[in-house]
Parts: C-alpha cells; sequence; structure tokens
C-alpha cells in the first residue's frame, strides 16, 4: 500500500505566499529521484491558473516540508501535480 498525504495547505507563487487554502491529496514516491509525491491539489480555478503560471510553485502544507509542485494536467479546481525536490 502506497504512503498517502492528504491536508490544506498554502501556496507560495513566485516567493509571494498566497491567502487561500488549497487541498491536497499526494501519494508518496517509492522511487529514488526529483519527484516526492504525485497526486491532486484543489482549490478556486483562479488560483490554480496562478499556480501553473508561476515560474515556482511551492504547496506549503500543515504539517511537513515545503514541496516545489508542478501542475502536469487538470481543470474545474483540480490540477494534476508532480511534487518534486528542490
Amino acid at each position: 500500500m502506497a504512503d498517502v498525504i492528504s491536508g490544506n495547505g498554502r501556496m507560495v507563487l513566485d516567493g509571494d505566499r498566497v491567502e487561500d487554502d488549497v487541498f491536497y491529496w499526494l501519494t508518496i514516491s517509492d522511487e529514488p529521484g526529483k519527484i516526492v509525491a504525485e497526486g491532486s491539489i484543489s482549490a478556486s480555478e483562479d488560483l490554480l491558473r496562478k499556480v501553473k503560471k508561476a515560474q515556482r510553485a511551492t504547496l506549503t502544507p500543515e504539517d511537513g516540508p515545503p514541496l516545489a509542485v508542478k501542475c502536469v494536467g487538470g481543470r474545474n479546481g483540480v490540477r494534476w501535480v508532480k511534487a518534486l525536490r528542490d
């Protein structure tokens, strides 16, 4: 069974903290490499468009280290993401 982390967090987009919460659901990767986890984030469509357009998007979970995220698809308030090592 894969390890899953989920909860609410905040985004930091190009160095600016966003006040809106995002819900995340990520499966931790078993493979060594740059990808730490894969899954989804949910928030307002406006915020998710900003996440996709940002040069650097970082998810800051309520409990745990910040994770750089890269959007790889999704729409209507949900984006599929990969969480990457810095």
